[in-house]
């Protein structure tokens, strides 16, 4: 299970909805950095959704940066949406 490790508001006082900054440690050790906008409508949906997005996601040790998308789709019927990308850093 993951942990949360710190949170920094990023909500800009003129936005419609919120902006958060998450560390994120996960069960072996591994820190995930999570960036989450959100609009005010969509609050409730996204506290459902909780860390899972995070647990899926594979580790930033392995993968790279890791950048977590969740929307919603206006175009399927508004249905919640979730992408996982990653970036490996210049070396």
């Amino acid at each position: 299970m993951a942990g949360l490790v710190r949170t920094h508001d990023l909500t800009d006082a003129s936005q419609h909805g919120w902006a958060v900054d998450y560390l994120i440690r996960r069960e072996y050790g591994a820190e995930l950095h999570v960036e989450v906008r959100c609009r005010d409508r969509a609050r409730e949906a996204a506290d459902n959704a909780s860390n899972e997005a995070a647990e899926r996601a594979d580790s930033p040790a392995s993968r790279g940066a890791v950048m977590i998308s969740i929307w919603f789709d206006p175009a399927d019927d508004v249905r919640l949406r979730e992408r996982v990308s990653y970036e490996r850093s210049a070396q």
